[in-house]
């Protein structure tokens, strides 16, 4: 499994990495640290990931601007897409959430961060 994280914090991505080799060791985690890189990493890419973690605050380019210019690239229109925040306003949820992007609050805790990471990775809505 190929997982994108896009996330200016860089003790976060250590985080996040760290968890995600826990649920899936076989899976990959490229960081990138603002939107400007990931849309350069996703449009210069024959194999794109199998779904991608967006912050929304970042440096250059933000997450809401990113997921908005995904979702307008016909490449990556369909590309799952996770917004994945230490805060977000009920106005962003629905926002995210009418563009098609899965909401994941950061958690507290490493035990939590792996779990949700598990309902993420595991169940596909139907």
């Amino acid at each position: 499994m190929l997982i994108l994280l896009v996330d200016d914090d860089a003790e976060d991505c250590t985080i996040f990495k760290e968890a995600l080799k826990e649920v899936n060791p076989n899976s990959v985690c490229l960081t990138v640290h603002n939107g400007e890189e990931a849309l350069r990493l996703l449009d210069d890419s024959i194999l794109l990931p199998d779904m991608v973690f967006l912050d929304i605050n970042m440096p250059f380019m933000n997450g809401k601007i990113c997921l908005v210019k995904i979702r307008e690239n016909e490449k990556l229109r369909e590309l799952p897409v996770v917004i994945y925040s230490t805060t977000i306003t009920p106005g962003e949820k629905k926002a995210f959430a009418k563009l098609g992007a899965g909401i994941f609050e950061k958690p507290a805790t490493f035990l939590h961060l792996k779990e949700t990471l598990k309902k993420f990775l595991f169940s596909r809505p139907g």
